[in-house]
């Protein structure tokens, strides 16, 4: 599960629509608004989601860029106790390194 602190930088005119909009989405928890610029919100998403989430939310209309002010992200496991990520401890083991061709 990844867990991320955003601020939306939004057009003033857009801020309370894209408010609205993000404080829907199922991920996100809203905070409110900052500055009169940005929303400020929470995203909980499992790890291999986030990238999608913030990617969404930036191509919201009046969205000018999401910043992320925090990121932490905790191993995920299944009801069987397995560790569930992108890349598992035997892929990265067959990982070749990188060859210095100087």
């Amino acid at each position: 599960m990844a867990i991320s602190g955003i601020l939306v930088h939004c057009l003033t005119d857009n801020l309370h629509d894209v408010e609205q909009k993000v404080s829907s989405m199922e991920e996100l928890t809203t905070y409110g608004i900052h500055e009169d610029q940005y929303v400020v919100a929470v995203v909980e998403s499992p790890s291999d989601m986030i990238e999608k989430v913030v990617k969404k939310i930036g191509g919201m209309e009046g969205v000018l860029t999401v910043y992320t002010t925090y990121l932490t992200i905790e191993d995920e496991i299944d009801e069987d106790g397995n560790l569930t990520t992108n890349l598992s401890a035997e892929q990265h083991m067959k990982m070749e390194p990188k060859q210095d061709n100087r």
